[in-house]
């Protein structure tokens, strides 16, 4: 039996039920990746390589293809490089594989992509898009409780709004907050770190001083400071939410007028992702260190790379890894300080559909005389459930990608 084979036995039973689930994705990235190929094509056309270009499209396209219809484990690279006959998969691929071999990884993963398109369906306003609607006689309905000819499985809340339908619509605002301000903070700590930890010498000597500056600032402190500094400025409010009228007329920022991200919403996710990148950027910093005397940071020096491409295209995905990790982390931790934001007053509208002004608005229901549980423990159990998941992949992550655990 071939060692492909073998890895393909050994992988967990729901290694398959979890791609079936997560086929819409898989679609969605073949599509991104067609699209960069497309302008690949023009890239390598202007250097005078449209063969190479053209080559490196058709393979992403048939190796897409095969994995879509299942008869390939492997998805297209983004480069649209083609692995050559006989050539040794990667660490990528080996831990995949063993991801794959994990009960506990593709559990996490199919909670967390079940999160994922229940956000996508409230964005799209498929479901709970009336949340805002409540009526005034049906303040406090019980779960399971029908009033004025309407179902409450969840319960309400004061103002009759149906709390499942506030829980939805709350997971689409954890996923913008989560996904983008980590992303943001993962960015800004990777390029901060890759050019410290590559350069050293007065480079490094300004970046330790800036992180070792914003670390020394209680992290709370400084994101609800940042947050009020960002919410009461009518400058600001001005330039996203838009002038309808008047000389200084302008139209509103392309996230408020395309996709209805609310000023509050915006906020949180610029204050989290300029703040958090303290740890990303200490941790790639001090792998660039070990790497820049290696023999191939070395040996691309000497073959006249330009610096670019020897940071951001030969030492920066030998330590992607660990920004894929701290990536995880960084959502779990943008998620709970929109909760602790919101239940401060700091954060979303009281208005707005979130985790946090539901576990703010349910901590004053529970000192009622007819105790109200319902929102605070409905809008818990969502977010333990998402944290919970993100966490234990990322602990799966980590074993799956540390080298000295392969086996």
């Amino acid at each position: 039996m071939s060692t492909a084979s073998v890895n393909v036995y050994r992988s967990s039973w729901l290694a398959w039920p979890t791609r079936l689930l997560c086929w819409p994705l898989a679609v969605l990235y073949y599509v991104v990746v067609l699209a960069v190929r497309l302008l690949g094509v023009i890239a390598f056309a202007v250097k005078g390589e449209s063969d190479e270009g053209i080559r490196r499209l058709k393979g992403a396209a048939a190796r897409g293809f095969q994995y879509l219809t299942f008869q390939d484990d492997e998805l297209p690279s983004i480069t649209g490089r083609v692995r050559a006959e006989g050539e040794t998969p990667g660490p990528w691929w080996e831990a995949k594989r063993r991801l794959k071999k994990s009960h506990v990884a593709m559990v996490s993963v199919i909670i967390f992509v079940c999160y994922v398109y229940v956000g996508v369906a409230a964005q799209a306003g498929w479901v709970a898009d009336d949340y805002r609607e409540g009526l005034k006689n049906a303040e406090f309905a019980k779960p399971g409780e029908t009033k004025n000819e309407r179902y409450y499985s969840l319960g309400s809340d004061q103002l009759g709004r149906d709390i499942l339908k506030l829980t939805v619509r709350g997971t689409t605002t954890a996923l913008w907050i989560g996904l983008f301000a980590a992303t943001l903070s993962s960015l800004i700590g990777m390029v901060l770190g890759a050019l410290a930890g590559y350069f050293g010498g007065w480079v490094d000597d300004v970046i330790v001083w800036a992180y070792t500056t914003l670390s020394a600032i209680p992290y709370l402190l400084l994101v609800m400071a940042a947050s009020f500094v960002f919410k009461n400025n009518p400058a600001f409010s001005e330039w996203y939410n838009g002038v309808e009228s008047g000389p200084n007329a302008q139209p509103p920022f392309f996230l408020k007028e395309t996709w209805s991200v609310s000023l509050g919403l915006f906020t949180i996710i610029l204050v989290i992702g300029l703040t958090s990148w303290v740890s990303t950027c200490r941790i790639v910093r001090a792998e660039m260190i070990k790497h820049r005397d290696r023999d191939y940071v070395l040996a691309a020096r000497a073959m006249g790379l330009r610096t670019r491409r020897v940071i951001f295209r030969h030492m920066l995905p030998n330590v992607f890894h660990l920004v894929l990790i701290t990536f995880s982390l960084l959502f779990i931790t943008a998620i709970k300080f929109e909760v602790i934001l919101s239940f401060l007053g700091l954060g979303l509208e009281p208005e707005e559909a979130s985790w946090g002004n539901m576990i703010s608005k349910g901590a004053g229901e529970l000192l009622r005389a007819d105790t109200v549980w319902w929102q605070i423990t409905v809008a818990t159990v969502a977010l333990f459930g998402l944290v919970l998941a993100v966490n234990l992949f990322a602990d799966a992550l980590r074993d799956a990608l540390d080298p000295r655990l392969r086996k």
